[in-house]
């Protein structure tokens, strides 16, 4: 419940509210001008008084909770039987109610007994017909200098901001602070006139200061409804504002990394097929952002198979060729080992290019060579100037601070990914980063998905026998490698029985594997000697098996949309038709259920971020967030999550309809 209004009176006061405004340091507020940017969650409506009668239960509906006004007409005794308890009577004049609070913990028994017969109480409860009678039980008592207002409530935080704190900065900051709280906002939006703001938030309000007094001092509840809506549409302006202001960096000469067209064709040359069109317009894209003053900041998106790989590996090696550091951040060994033989299969055995893991015990920076690697990176480049291409491939799997470790300010940066983060797909939609989009696929193939339940169990092994009996490969990826209290759901344990059925045909790998054995297991299941792979995620992201036609993922609602579309992707990487499962033994939530089902209805990366976007929410989208999904916050409003509708509806810049 509210405090008290002792507070508010202890509040004002007090010299210069100091010990107010320390409360708030553990929710980020430190300065007066921040504690009426604190959105308040709802209101406590103490203006409408009821009279007894308007809140008979009618047709024996009882009514919510009421405020009443009544003076004591017996004084509160104490019963003892059948349980502890405090009965009085009062009236309103018109009518009589006996009063009845049990005595529990938290209960103030001497206030109660205070009351003498003609002190008017006001209070708030449920007014019922007991046996005839009418009777509150359990009332709370409510302060008289509250009776008349609505009050704000405010958010409150176990070992962060305690019940009322909020409340007594805001009616501290609305009389000394509020000139000083509204410069502060209009020039959070860098250089917007407080019209404007007012407009682009889509408001009809003549003024900032009438949207916080109608939320922190409402005169009715919808007024304050109507000023939260306010403060609401403000503060997903300042996100959107905010995400535009990334891409508006200052010039950074040192990022400039001029290259000629010459060199990109003479790398294209090398390459045993044509690019598409999607691969030459990225890579052109990706040239001219790199010749740019400004560090480049873009996402390379296309499904698995439309050939991301190759515009990466161009431009390393256009800017390895002029003498810069390229650094390729991938989440695996496997992946790193990959692209490097790739690499050189593609340009050359005498590439300079590199694999870094955890594994690497000498690093040779003097020839520049590309590095390619996992997080190993960080720790081994720590010192170093920072590269001047910076690429991180599949992005879900890096954390924000673990990518800022390795890039810099004048760093060029590059994500590839099938299925943009949410974070990533707000950055794009709101133009803080630019994005080339790789639809066209070297090979046309069809992949159909099909989530299946436990009862339709003997589907997924007829469907198996069929793609075996095809001469095609198949998958099975199990959420935990190895957990003896859920054996079944292992890969180690699936993987002996898929053998019993199948022997000799069964390979398996997991993330804990030694890398020797990681890469016996891969190599044997690409060479096709083996035909039904258990594994774990190890294979969502860059391992090619070329037969593969069918992929069955247990415990599908474990995985993320954008790890499973992953998944997808390796189905019939040579083209034809292919088969993607989402297995649930159990029963999920209806809300899992409509995340994955999101699989089936869209086949295309982008289209399935943004849709997944829609559901997660988009996370923060200042510089340096770290919370990479979920609702979006401000940098500038506290109190307060965005849906990703709020963050859409605020890039519509025309006032709502008179």
């Amino acid at each position: 419940m509210q405090p008290p209004p002792d507070n508010e009176r202890n509040a004002v006061e007090q010299a210069n509210g100091q010990p107010l405004l320390d409360r708030l340091k553990r929710l980020g507020v430190t300065a007066w001008r921040e504690p009426l940017l604190c959105l308040p969650k709802l209101f406590q409506d103490y203006s409408s008084i009821s009279t007894l009668k308007q809140a008979l239960p009618q047709n024996d509906v009882v009514a919510g909770p009421k405020l009443f006004t009544l003076l004591v007409s017996e004084k509160a005794v104490v019963l003892s039987q059948p349980k502890k308890r405090l009965v009085m009577t009062a009236t309103d004049g018109m009518l009589s109610v006996k009063i009845v609070i049990f005595v529990v913990l938290g209960v103030d028994v001497p206030t109660w007994k205070a009351f003498e017969e003609g002190d008017k109480i006001h209070l708030r409860g449920v007014l019922q017909n007991w046996n005839g009678k009418l009777q509150i039980t359990g009332p709370t008592l409510i302060d008289p200098q509250l009776v008349g207002k609505v009050i704000p409530i405010y958010e409150k935080r176990r070992s962060v901001v305690a019940d009322g704190a909020i409340y007594d900065a805001t009616r501290y900051a609305l009389e000394h602070h509020l000139k000083e709280t509204i410069d502060y906002l209009v020039e959070s939006y860098h250089g917007l006139p407080e019209a404007d703001i007012l407009r682009r938030a889509r408001l009809k309000a003549p003024s900032v200061e009438v949207i916080l007094r109608a939320a922190h001092q409402p005169t009715s509840e919808d007024e304050g409804m109507r000023g939260i809506a306010g403060m609401r549409r403000l503060a997903a302006l300042s996100v959107v504002e905010n995400a535009r202001r990334l891409k508006q960096r200052d010039p950074v000469p040192e990022s400039v990394v001029s290259i000629p067209d010459t060199l990109i064709q003479q790398l294209t040359e090398k390459l045993p097929y044509p690019l598409t069109g999607d691969q030459r317009r990225s890579i052109g894209e990706i040239v001219a952002d790199m010749a740019s003053p400004l560090p480049m900041r873009r996402v390379l998106s296309g499904d698995v198979g439309s050939g991301k790989t190759l515009p990466i590996m161009i431009a390393a090696l256009a800017t390895q060729h002029l003498g810069h550091r390229a650094v390729i951040l991938t989440p695996n060994g496997l992946l790193a080992d990959q692209f490097v033989k790739e690499c050189k299969a593609l340009f050359g055995e005498d590439s300079l290019v590199i694999s870094v893991t955890s594994g690497t015990k000498k690093l040779d920076l003097a020839s520049n060579p590309i590095l390619v690697g996992t997080t190993a990176l960080l720790s081994r480049l720590k010192g170093e100037s920072p590269p001047a291409l910076f690429c991180v491939d599949e992005e879900q799997k890096m954390s924000v601070s673990q990518k800022i470790e390795l890039t810099g300010f004048a760093s060029n940066y590059l994500q590839a990914t099938a299925t943009p983060i949410p974070r990533t797909t707000a950055l794009i939609t709101h133009g803080a980063m630019d994005v080339s989009v790789l639809k066209e696929m070297p090979v046309v193939k069809n992949i159909t998905t099909h989530i299946v339940t436990a009862g339709e169990r003997k589907r997924l092994f007829d469907h198996t026998r069929k793609v075996l009996a095809s001469g095609g490969q198949i998958a099975i990826v199990y959420p935990i490698v190895n957990d003896d209290e859920q054996e079944k759901k292992s890969v180690v344990a699936a993987a002996v029985e898929w053998e019993k059925q199948f022997p000799g045909l069964v390979g398996m790998v997991h993330g804990q594997m030694k890398e020797a054995e990681k890469v016996a297991a891969v190599n044997g299941l690409k060479s096709g000697n083996q035909k039904i792979a258990v594994v774990s995620s190890v294979i969502e992201i860059g391992l090619t098996l070329p037969s593969l036609r069918s992929l069955i993922v247990v415990h599908a609602e474990r995985y993320g949309t954008s790890t499973l579309h992953q998944l997808r992707g390796r189905v019939a990487r040579l083209g034809g038709n292919g088969y993607f499962f989402l297995f649930l033994p159990e029963t999920v939530a209806p809300e899992t259920m409509q995340r994955l089902q999101l699989l089936v209805d869209h086949s295309d990366g982008f289209t399935l971020s943004e849709k997944d976007a829609e559901l997660r929410g988009y996370g923060d989208l200042f510089e340096d967030a770290e919370r990479q999904s979920g609702n979006s916050r401000s940098t500038i409003f506290r109190c307060v999550d965005l849906t990703p509708s709020e963050i859409h509806a605020a890039t519509i810049h025309e006032a709502l309809p008179s």
